[in-house]
């Protein structure tokens, strides 16, 4: 499952903000709450953080102007790949069966 982390609404007046330095590469592996990057607006700067733990994909570029409520990263949640892995098998349990 993938979340989509977009611009949060922090004050009234502030409607779009610059991109600032990014603090994660894209397909690093982030963790719940970890700083992917600054957030200027013409009244403050802060940071967005994850809303989930699992591998970030940046769908913006540093010193874009964005509006609230825009995607900056994709997150593909850390659930989801093991999920995903114990379909494919990968998460199977070692234990031999009771026939063995």
């Amino acid at each position: 499952m993938s979340i989509v982390v977009k611009i949060p609404a922090v004050g009234e007046s502030i409607t779009e903000v610059i991109v600032g330095e990014f603090s994660v590469q894209d397909g690093d592996l982030v963790e719940l709450d970890q700083v992917i990057c600054e957030l200027e607006s013409d009244k403050a700067t802060f940071e967005l953080n994850a809303e989930a733990e699992g591998k970030i994909k940046i769908l913006v570029k540093e010193g874009d102007t964005l509006k609230v409520g825009d995607a900056v990263v994709e997150i593909e949640s850390a659930s989801a790949e093991a999920s995903a892995g114990e379909v494919k098998g990968e998460g199977r349990n070692d234990q031999p069966s009771p026939e063995a």
